[in-house]
C-alpha cells in the first residue's frame, strides 16, 4: 500500500502539451495520441491533480519548449534534431501550450525545460527545497524519457521517486512497457487511485 507524507510531497505533471499528446501535434500525429488515448493517460493524470490539489499537495507543471529557430537544441541528439526539423514545442505556440485536460490552475507553478529531464537545466531543485519536498510524484508523457528521465535524475538528488504508471504514455506499448519495467529499481509504482487513496 502506497503511504506519502503530504507536507514533503509535490506531483509534476510533465510534458502534457498539445504537440505531444494531441492528434493535430508534432508528435500526436506519429501514433503518441493514439498512446495516450488508449491508456486515458490525460484522464487519469487530470484524477491525480484533483486529488493533489483537494489534499494542499503542491502540482508543478512541466513543458519542454524552446525559442523560435531552436537555439538551443542539441542537433546531434536524434530526438531533439526531429523536433528542430518539425518546427515544434516552440515556445509560444499552440503546440507548446498545455494541454486543456491537464492546464495549470491559478498560482501552479510552470517550469520550462530544454531537454528531457525535468530536473536538467531547470529550478526544480531550488522549488522542492524551499518546499522541503523530499517526494516527488511523476505524471509524464513519454514514459521512457521524461518519466524515466526525471526518475533517474531525482533519484541521484536525493528524492524519493513515485511513478503514476497510468498517467505516462509513448509511441509505442513496447516502449512504454519496457520503461516501467526498467523504473521499479528506481521508483515506486502506482496508479493515479492509488496515489488519491494515500492522500
Amino acid at each position: 500500500m502506497l503511504t506519502l507524507e503530504k507536507p514533503k510531497t509535490a506531483l509534476l505533471v510533465m510534458d502534457f502539451q498539445n504537440d505531444i499528446v494531441d492528434p493535430e501535434g508534432s508528435f500526436g500525429r506519429q501514433g503518441m495520441a493514439a498512446q495516450v488515448a488508449e491508456k486515458k493517460a490525460i484522464e487519469n493524470t487530470a484524477r491525480a491533480m484533483t486529488a493533489a490539489r483537494s489534499k494542499g499537495v503542491p502540482v508543478i507543471h512541466v513543458a519542454v519548449a524552446f525559442r523560435p529557430g531552436h537555439p538551443e537544441i542539441n542537433q546531434a541528439v536524434p530526438l531533439f534534431a526531429g523536433i528542430k526539423k518539425a518546427n515544434a514545442l516552440v515556445e509560444g505556440s499552440w503546440g507548446a501550450d498545455f494541454h486543456p485536460g491537464v492546464a495549470p490552475a491559478a498560482g501552479e507553478l510552470t517550469v520550462i525545460k530544454r531537454g528531457v529531464s525535468a530536473l536538467a537545466g531547470t529550478d526544480l531543485n531550488q522549488i522542492f527545497r524551499g518546499r522541503s519536498i523530499s517526494i516527488v510524484v511523476l505524471a509524464g508523457i513519454a514514459t521512457n524519457f521524461v518519466v524515466e528521465g526525471t526518475a533517474r535524475d531525482a533519484a541521484d538528488n536525493g528524492y524519493q521517486v513515485i511513478v503514476l504508471k497510468d498517467c505516462c504514455a509513448s509511441f509505442t506499448n513496447e516502449m512504454h512497457n519496457f520503461s516501467l519495467s526498467l523504473l521499479p529499481q528506481l521508483a515506486t509504482l502506482a496508479t493515479a487511485d492509488e496515489f488519491a487513496a494515500a492522500l
